[in-house]
């Protein structure tokens, strides 16, 4: 029962699954796989434990008590080495060889608006978050470049209602993908909003502090990661100074990015993943 970007990373082994001739239920949180569903990758998600009798069981899970059976395949949900978490599911898996989208492959008719920057302002740990500072002196950046600000706010920044002022609060993962498909730009944390306007195509600037880019990073083709390369990852045992989400650097970064690379009503050059995640400053 991970978050909406834990779910959203096993999105590639439900597609080569599908592919293969399975027909797929996913026990887990339901309203994170409702993409997966519409994307064709799943039959059908459930909150509680299925009843049905399976070919193949795969438990994303080191507890060998969960669904214990000849047909279970166990697979370490964090890898001991330094490998994108894709790439440690499909090894697991011997699915090295095959490919999957990195677009969510979704029906889209949604019209953008062109100057429209949506700002997700959280994540599933408060270690990961910058001070409210950073996102006033982010605002005044993108405003002076002529874009539109939107705040999107889910269950974990329900704190944060009373501190912005043109904010959507959404739960529904179907409604803040329609919505992420309005933006020019998106710019968020390590979070599972984040990787969702990824894999959706959005042109996203992901921050990421004290989690480690190179394991979580996100699906995508349009994305640009940026931290402080000085100062290691150390999540979760985070210390009190996060030099990692200094806001000054950040706020530099992300300006060069935007100077560089962002144009109204333009996307992103396709950049090759590497560069997308080691971007040279």
């Amino acid at each position: 029962m991970g978050g909406l970007g834990d779910s959203i990373l096993v999105y590639p082994v439900l597609e080569i699954l599908k592919r293969k001739g399975y027909e797929i239920t996913v026990w887990g949180n339901p309203e994170y796989f409702r993409l997966a569903i519409e994307s064709g990758f799943c039959k059908k998600a459930t909150f509680y434990e299925p009843k049905e009798e399976f070919n193949l069981k795969i438990i994303f899970s080191q507890n060998k008590e969960i669904l214990n059976s000849e047909s279970s395949i166990y697979i370490k949900p964090i890898p001991t080495e330094k490998i994108w978490i894709v790439e440690h599911y499909l090894r697991e898996l011997s699915f090295q060889n095959e490919s999957f989208s990195r677009t969510l492959p979704i029906k889209n008719s949604i019209e953008k608006h062109r100057n429209l920057c949506i700002v997700h302002p959280g994540s599933g740990s408060k270690k990961k978050n910058p001070e409210l500072s950073f996102f006033i002196k982010l605002e005044k950046i993108l405003r002076n470049r002529g874009f539109k600000i939107q705040y999107l706010l889910g269950p974990a920044e329900k704190k944060l209602t009373g501190k912005f002022k043109n904010f959507l609060y959404m739960e529904d993962t179907l409604e803040i993908a329609k919505i992420l498909f309005k933006a020019n730009l998106y710019i968020g944390l390590d979070s599972g909003i984040s990787h969702l306007s990824s894999f959706l195509g959005i042109p996203s600037i992901i921050i990421f502090g004290p989690t480690d880019p190179l394991v979580w990073h996100p699906i995508g083709e349009n994305f640009f990661i940026i931290r402080e390369e000085n100062c290691p990852p150390c999540f979760p045992n985070v210390c009190e100074k996060r030099g990692c989400l200094n806001e000054n650097l950040l706020i530099e970064k992300i300006s060069l990015i935007l100077k560089k690379y962002i144009k109204l009503y333009l996307p992103f050059p396709r950049l090759s993943l590497q560069q997308s995640i080691l971007l040279p400053f």
